[in-house]
Order: C-alpha cells, then structure tokens, then sequence
C-alpha cells in the first residue's frame, strides 16, 4: 500500500551511499515515497552542473 507521506530528498542525503540507500529501502516498503527535483538530482550526481 502506497503511503500518503512524501519526503523530499536532497543532495546531502542522496550522496553519501549508505544514508540514500537506507532511505530508498524505507521508500520501497510504502513507509513514504521519496521524491526529488530535477535541480537537487543535478548536484549530487558526479559530474552535475551544481
């Protein structure tokens, strides 16, 4: 069941492996469907324009 919680990631929580992958895991249980910009993805991504 797909919850009704969104949480925003941003690039400090996206970067450091074990902190996105912990948070993608929660994400795929249903606890909360995570979600980011098109901006925030840029900066975290090596090689980005940020």
């Amino acid at each position: 069941m797909a919850s009704n919680f969104v949480a925003v990631f941003d690039a400090c929580v996206l970067y450091p492996a074990p902190i996105r992958d912990l948070l993608l895991r929660l994400a795929v249980t249903g606890l909360f469907r995570a979600r980011w910009s098109e901006r925030i993805h840029d900066e975290w991504i090596p090689g980005g324009s940020a």
